[in-house]
């Protein structure tokens, strides 16, 4: 926004304060009274020289035109009815009434009074002109059309320093340009560094995006910015929150700073954290310090992830994926799970772990040099390990439920495992249990353990319903009396359920919780 031309420099810079000046050097005419049709002097109406119908002075080339005019022994002057002044190529002022009081020091004009060059026009009720302070003002509302950027200003109050060259509108400050609105409380402008301000509560709302803040400031040169105090910008699919949001321009990249917020509108997921990046022309986005994403699932579930970490890129078809460094850890009702790096394709849901990754789901957990799952409707719906594939659950607090092999694939009936498939290398250790009756709880019965190329086995209700062992297939079951407890546990079951995240408040960042 350029308002270098502003009414206040052109009126009061040029013509009151020359004047004014002009009136504290004794002996020097102030104005020049070119013609009037009557000039009169008469102390018993007023102690002023009168002059009254097409009245016109010039000062400077400056030119005064009105109705009639009073000039005081003082030196203060009033003028009357269509009043105009003007300096030719420069501006040309139109009012009802113009007062000049040399005691205070003051320039006032009032009254539809209107102000035009050749790159604005401002309309307002009242002017005042502090000589002293170098400061002008106008009240009761004024407008502002600049032919220059097709900017529109309005607002309550506005003042203009000619010593700093600063400019602050007041109070209802809007300004329409055609690209963008800026709503305000109080708008400050540095004509020398074109630097804008905004103080109190601002908004500025342009074609795909709306911008909030308390207090912030543009650097129109540099095309710089940055917003404080509540700040969030809102654009088509992203909600972006911080305490303060710097954005550079020219290269469309912005930084957010502590209780930063990212939402995404079409996936119902935030992210949080305390430092954030957001480039717009590769469209990606990183947060760290607390990095926390939560998303929100239509049944009522919701998913918590954690990491030092979390950035978003779209992928060569245009779909976002997010990536997760060191400490990651997630929650979510069906399915939990620890890892150092993650992969989450947000747009069908899939999860991918790696470096040390284990899950939980029901009571299984499952480790490998890498996991992946599949959602379908917010469930999971298959399981696929690689390398080192290893689940195990719990048969009583000694004794563990255990399948191992190469790699390993699952299948999920309403986020139960209902069919596991090792592949390669494949070992079992089962313990079967039995009631006694209906009433009685399941006792162990044996140990199942076995060794096989490949392993097939069918789950419901979290009960083994029925086992394959596919080529070169050894197995024993023994009685659970008569078993080997060196049979127990297969080679490499590391039982880490301590780690596991059993509520959301496991995973939240305990500082980003309270706050």
């Amino acid at each position: 926004m350029n308002i270098h031309s502003v009414f206040f420099y052109i009126l009061f810079s040029l013509v009151f304060s020359n004047v004014l000046d002009a009136q504290n050097q004794p002996g020097k005419k102030i104005v020049k009274l070119l013609e009037a049709d009557e000039t009169v002097f008469d102390k018993n109406y007023i102690d002023a020289q009168r002059v009254r119908g097409n009245v016109r002075f010039v000062y400077e080339g400056t030119f005064f035109y009105c109705d009639s005019a009073h000039i005081f022994k003082n030196d203060d002057f009033d003028a009357f009815g269509n009043i105009v002044i003007t300096k030719p190529g420069s501006f040309n002022l139109t009012g009802g009434f113009l007062h000049v009081d040399q005691k205070k020091k003051t320039a006032d004009i009032t009254s539809n009074v209107v102000l035009r060059d050749n790159q604005m026009t401002l309309t307002t009720q009242q002017m005042k002109y502090f000589i002293d302070k170098e400061i002008a003002n106008y009240y009761g509302g004024g407008k502002i059309v600049s032919t220059a950027n097709k900017n529109v200003l309005t607002s309550q109050n506005g003042a203009y320093n000619t010593k700093t060259e600063t400019f602050f509108f007041k109070k209802n400050v809007v300004l329409k340009n055609p690209d963008y609105t800026v709503y305000s409380d109080t708008l400050k402008y540095v004509d020398p560094t074109e630097v804008s301000y905004f103080f109190g509560p601002t908004r500025i709302v342009g074609d795909d995006t709306e911008i909030y803040c308390e207090n912030g400031w543009y650097d129109s040169k540099k095309d710089i910015s940055q917003f404080n105090r509540n700040a969030w910008v809102r654009s088509e699919e992203t909600i972006l929150k911080g305490d303060s949001i710097y954005y550079n321009g020219e290269k469309k990249y912005g930084e957010v700073f502590k209780n930063v917020s990212i939402r995404d509108t079409t996936t119902s997921v935030v992210i949080t954290g305390d430092y954030g990046i957001h480039k717009e022309k590769t469209k990606e986005s990183l947060v760290t310090e607390r990095a926390l994403l939560t998303q929100y699932f239509d049944d009522g579930d919701t998913l918590y992830m954690k990491a030092d970490t979390l950035k978003s890129l779209p992928d060569t078809s245009g779909k976002d994926v997010l990536y997760a460094f060191r400490n990651v850890k997630i929650f979510k009702s069906d399915v939990q799970g620890l890892c150092d790096s993650l992969v989450y394709e947000m747009s069908d849901s899939a999860l991918h772990f790696f470096k040390d990754p284990v899950l939980w789901s029901s009571a299984n957990q499952i480790t490998g040099d890498t996991i992946h799952i599949t959602n379908r409707n917010n469930k999971i719906d298959k399981l696929i390990v690689r390398s080192n594939a290893f689940i195990a659950s719990v048969a009583d607090p000694k004794k563990f439920n255990q399948i191992k092999g190469r790699n390993m694939d699952g299948t999920f009936v309403e986020n139960e495992i209902s069919e596991v498939y090792v592949m390669g290398n494949g070992q079992m250790v089962y313990f079967p249990e039995e009631k006694k009756d209906s009433l009685s709880k399941p006792q162990i019965i044996g140990l199942n353990k076995g060794i096989c190329s490949n392993i097939h086995i069918k789950i419901k209700d979290q009960e083994v319903k029925r086992i394959r062992l596919e080529r070169d297939s050894d197995s024993k079951f023994s009685p659970i009396k008569m078993a080997d407890e060196s049979n127990f546990i297969l080679e490499g079951l590391l039982w880490r359920e301590e780690k596991r995240p059993r509520k959301k408040e496991d995973v939240i960042p305990p500082a980003l919780d309270s706050e």
